[in-house]
């Protein structure tokens, strides 16, 4: 799946312009990529399509703390909740989107938990919400696309 968003985000300027679902897919075979993460990735973007659940002024008044649950501390490596935080901090990602992300990761297989796949599914919610990043974030975070470290 994370390949798959990978394509999406370097082959599509804008969500927008993203051809519609069934089409979709079908260019996404053409490509190479597998029936389950072609269906994966669909379905993810799909729910992306929908409005927010909380409003921006909402969101952006909250100063709720996030506490992982159990199953959540357990799969998500602390690098992977460090870097969440960091980007809600820094005013890259929202609650929700935070909570989108974490859904995400919770729905991958163990070993494709970490923080290069965190970065993605962060960049495909923030590149479908047309969301501005410092640069220095941006940057760090588009180089997960390409497996390169500009941060440590």
């Amino acid at each position: 799946m994370i390949d798959v968003i990978a394509f999406l985000i370097e082959h599509f300027q804008d969500f927008d312009a993203c051809p519609p679902r069934a089409d979709l897919g079908e260019l996404l075979e053409e490509v190479g990529f597998d029936d389950d993460e072609i269906s994966d990735t669909l379905w993810f973007v799909e729910a992306l399509q929908h409005e927010a659940l909380i409003s921006d002024d909402v969101l952006n008044q909250s100063t709720a703390m996030r506490i992982y649950t159990a199953d959540e501390t357990e799969a998500l490596p602390s690098e992977v909740r460090g870097l969440l935080h960091f980007l809600q901090e820094n005013g890259a990602l929202n609650p929700e989107q935070r909570e989108f992300v974490v859904d995400a990761l919770m729905n991958l297989p163990d070993e494709d938990i970490t923080v290069e796949h965190a970065k993605v599914l962060a960049l495909l919610v923030l590149w479908a919400h047309k969301s501005e990043l410092p640069i220095l974030i941006g940057e760090e975070l588009m180089a997960a696309l390409n497996g390169e470290m500009l941060m440590h």
